[in-house]
């Protein structure tokens, strides 16, 4: 972020004693970090002091206290292909307000307070980040190495952290999974990261059981169209490389299995959790195009091409309306690249626009609002 909207004067260092072990990079004026490093640890001592606009705050503390709120963006290496994301301080004032308009992400009575990321590095992660920072979120960026790879795209005042997770690490796993309201897993295989078989499945499930025993209201995955019709030309294509089709739908059906164990054996006080999956057809770097031009579908008979910011903010709306996206798996797309998946990796391939296409599957999804996208989704049989 550039932080030539803000004058050096009130650009803020801080210094504190009794926060724990973690990263924290903060940029805002000094009145409202001031205010806010009070409420967040009212008993400690904190030293404020002014330095250039080039230098974020970084913080570290005592590893004996749990962890709190915190953010993180991310971006791939093909920075190139990314629309920047640069928030000023009035972006931030800007978000805010415009977050008041929008349906609360329950807290849970204070316990559960970020919203962690898993595979914040991705490219898909990296704008599922971006979307939850533009809505005022407070954000728990996780990957391999720990660290987010565009700090300078930070918004000023956002609350950021940047923790290690390994999805085939089950301790790293249930650090970054501990206290956070919500889990958005959008990790996959990698050339450094593992295969499919460790990523895309076992390493799914690792973040389900993590969120199950955290007690993680809504945990949210980001999976593939026609995971389930191995017939079909774009899974027999994509299973090539390591059988990731193959792999991610066992990594779905485990999650359905674990969630319906989980909420059909409450105890007394015991909390019934949620996950949503989401099916993407072909993925994009094209700017995003909003809710309007979205379908959503579901029986996974039909794709189509959708950019991963429209993807990021599936993700991310789809928490506010756990009513209605809770317990479901769905495919999504743009409207007009929706074609049935025998003819959709061709069209995908062409960039070609499918609107004379008559394929109807009876459960496609339009609104002009989230809410209203969402309205009629089908719950998973259990």
């Amino acid at each position: 972020m550039s932080d030539d909207h803000l004058d050096n004067s009130q650009i803020t260092v801080a210094t504190f004693s009794s926060l724990p072990t973690m990263k924290i990079v903060l940029v805002a004026p000094l009145s409202l970090l001031a205010t806010a490093l009070h409420a967040f640890s009212p008993s400690s001592p904190v030293v404020l002091r002014s330095v250039s606009s080039s230098v974020r705050l970084k913080a570290t503390a005592s590893a004996d206290e749990s962890s709190s709120l915190s953010s993180d963006v991310t971006k791939d290496s093909s920075s190139t292909c990314r629309r920047s994301f640069l928030v000023g301080a009035s972006g931030t004032i800007a978000a805010a307000a415009f977050s008041l308009q929008q349906p609360a992400l329950a807290a849970d009575d204070g316990k559960h307070q970020s919203v962690c990321v898993v595979g914040c590095n991705g490219r898909t992660g990296t704008e599922v980040v971006k979307y939850l920072l533009a809505k005022n979120e407070p954000v728990r960026a996780t990957s391999r190495t720990g660290e987010y790879n565009d700090a300078a795209s930070i918004p000023a005042g956002a609350m950021f952290e940047q923790l290690v997770c390994d999805v085939t690490d089950d301790n790293s796993v249930k650090l970054a999974c501990a206290n956070a309201k919500a889990v958005i897993f959008a990790a996959s295989a990698s050339k450094n990261g593992g295969t499919p078989a460790a990523v895309d499945n076992a390493g799914l499930v690792n973040v389900a059981k993590a969120c199950i025993d955290a007690n993680v209201p809504h945990l949210v995955v980001v999976s593939s169209g026609a995971v389930t019709k191995p017939s079909s030309p774009v899974y027999q294509f994509l299973n090539l490389f390591g059988k990731i089709m193959e792999e991610k739908n066992k990594g779905e059906d485990a999650v359905r299995k674990l969630y319906a164990q989980h909420n059909s054996n409450l105890g007394e006080g015991g909390q019934k959790l949620t996950y949503t999956i989401i099916r993407p057809g072909g993925l994009t770097l094209d700017p995003p195009r909003g809710v309007e031009a979205i379908e959503l579908n579901q029986g996974d008979t039909k794709s189509g091409r959708l950019a991963r910011a429209d993807v990021a903010a599936l993700c991310v709306e789809s928490l506010y309306y756990p009513q209605l996206t809770g317990e479901t798996t769905f495919e999504c797309y743009d409207a007009d690249t929706g074609a049935p998946l025998a003819t959709v990796g061709l069209s995908n391939i062409a960039k070609k626009k499918t609107d004379g296409e008559a394929f109807v599957s009876g459960f496609e999804r339009r609104g002009i609002t989230y809410k209203e996208l969402f309205t009629g989704l089908q719950k998973d049989a259990e």
